[in-house]
């Protein structure tokens, strides 16, 4: 920390240890309002490159989530066309299978 020096030694009966106190505290008081001002920059500084930070990765996910859902969406376009050409291939099979999935179910929600 810093500490006040006088210009003129004098001899300890001649200086008022109370100025000296004084020029002390005022050093200190600059010394903790540069630690404060230092510290506030710190934290803008962090806070700034976190709210990047989680920008980045919310634009990562947001476009995770898009190309999944894409894909999903293919998957889904692709079964039901597999299904349309099962269904027409096999009319009586698929009718058949409606009916035992349609009666399970209702065996199973009547609980």
């Amino acid at each position: 920390m810093a500490r006040a020096e006088t210009s003129t030694r004098t001899t300890s009966a001649q200086r008022d240890p109370a100025k000296d106190l004084d020029a002390e505290i005022a050093a200190l008081r600059e010394d903790v309002s540069a630690i404060t001002a230092t510290l506030g920059d710190i934290v803008k500084y962090r806070g700034n490159s976190a709210r990047e930070e989680a920008d980045r990765v919310r634009r990562k996910a947001v476009k995770k989530g898009e190309e999944t859902l894409d894909s999903v969406n293919e998957n889904l376009e692709h079964a039901e066309d597999e299904l349309k050409t099962a269904i027409r291939e096999k009319p009586l099979t698929s009718v058949l299978i409606a009916a035992g999935v349609g009666y399970l179910l209702s065996k199973i929600l009547r609980v």
